[in-house]
This record gives C-alpha cells, sequence and structure tokens, in this order.
C-alpha cells in the first residue's frame, strides 16, 4: 500500500516536478505525506478530551493516550535512525505520564524532529515512518468514530 501510494504520487506529480532531481522530488513528497498523517494525528490529540486519553475500545488494546505516545515513540525511533543516529527502540513515551497536555508535548517534540529528519534524512526510514503513523492513525479513527468525534482527515 505505501509503495503504490508512492508510486502514484510520483507518477502523478512528475510532470510538475521534471526539473529536480529523483531524491529531491521524492524527499519532498516523503516530508509532504509525513506532514499530512502527523497532522491529522496531532489534530486528533487535540480533538480528544483529557478524560478521553484513558479511553480503550475493548480490553487487550492501547488507550488513546497509549497509541499517541506510541505513535511518537516511533516518530523518535523512525527519524533518528533516518537521521543517521542508531537507535533502539524505546517505549519511553508509552511508559511514562500519559496526560493530554505532556503527550502533545511529546508529541509536537517528535513531530518537529520528525520534520528536520524529512530534511535531510535516509529515505527508507522515513517511509516507513509514514507507513508506521498510518497505521496508527487508521487505528485513531476507529476510536474517534466510537467515542462519537469526527477525524480530522473526514
Amino acid at each position: 500500500m505505501q509503495r503504490f501510494v508512492l508510486v502514484a504520487v510520483l507518477t502523478l506529480s512528475a510532470p510538475a516536478l521534471h526539473a529536480q532531481s529523483a531524491r529531491d522530488t521524492t524527499t519532498m513528497l516523503l516530508r509532504g505525506g509525513f506532514q499530512e498523517v502527523s497532522g491529522w494525528i496531532s489534530q486528533a490529540a487535540t480533538l480528544v478530551s483529557a478524560e478521553q486519553y484513558t479511553y480503550r475500545p475493548t480490553a487487550g488494546v492501547r488507550t488513546v493516550g497509549e497509541l499517541l505516545a506510541h505513535i511518537a515513540d516511533g516518530y523518535i525511533w523512525y527519524c533518528s535512525n533516518a537521521a543517521g543516529r542508531q537507535t533502539e527502540w524505546s517505549d519511553a513515551t508509552e511508559k511514562g505520564p500519559l496526560d493530554k497536555a505532556t503527550l502533545q508535548r511529546r508529541l509536537q517534540s517528535a513531530t518537529d524532529a520528525c520534520i528536520a529528519a524529512y530534511a535531510r534524512g535516509s529515505q527508507m526510514p522515513l517511509l516507513q515512518n509514514i507507513g508506521h503513523a498510518s497505521l496508527h492513525y487508521g487505528n485513531l479513527v476507529t476510536y474517534l468514530r466510537m467515542m462519537g468525534l469526527t477525524p480530522p482527515s473526514s
């Protein structure tokens, strides 16, 4: 799916971008893809009330707060590795405070670090980051719908 989306975007964008190098074009498209999905995730984090951060649709799945924290941990891991800092996966955000204010700050910090990585980082981890974020944004969409909220991408 990720490859299909990337190929479709590259194909449709090629005429307007033909003067740029392939790497510059790909980097620009990756950055745009990340900004889109991370924007929806940030908007969802804002949309959900502080009380709803503990919402868990069913036993065995993450709460809203745990899911947002996991996404932030993913941003940190993928984008650190893309920027050339070999980083081990850490659940530090997910295992830390899960209140709305803390998570919004952590998510914004991780998003900002990723945006910097999309300017100059290795492309494969950045593409994987978009896939991981998109997967979990899909989870958030379901959670939002179950809470009676309209997802930002709708």
